[in-house]
């Protein structure tokens, strides 16, 4: 089993974490490729996609202001006018949004492969 790393497209070969770069002519890279022609593209995974969560998204750029932006707001405009900016950001990014892990789709290189 395989597994595609994100980074640059290496491979994991998943039973000893070893990392085969993505090279013609490497010994495993060959191995990799007969294994594809021999058994298909399910013993293939495709990359992880890590989704951040509300946490990471509400500090992020698209986030709260930097605090002495949100200063700004409260000495010119009160109290109320930051708490709908920092409502928007809560309302924008909802503490449901709890993060994970998902598989991307194997990249076209690996089905022309099979």
């Amino acid at each position: 089993m395989y597994k595609i790393m994100t980074s640059n497209e290496s491979i994991k070969r998943l039973s000893d974490n070893a990392v085969i770069p993505h090279a013609p002519g490497n010994k495993d890279y060959n191995q990799f490729l007969a294994d594809i022609k021999e058994h298909g593209t399910d013993i293939v995974q495709g990359a992880d996609i890590i989704e951040a969560d509300y946490i990471a998204l509400r500090t992020g750029v698209d986030g709260y202001l930097p605090v002495s932006e949100q200063m700004d707001i409260l000495t010119k405009d009160g109290v109320e006018a930051l708490q709908a900016v920092n409502n928007a950001v809560k309302e924008k990014f909802p503490k449901t949004i709890t993060g994970g892990v998902s598989t991307a789709p194997l990249p076209d290189w690996i089905s022309e492969v099979s």
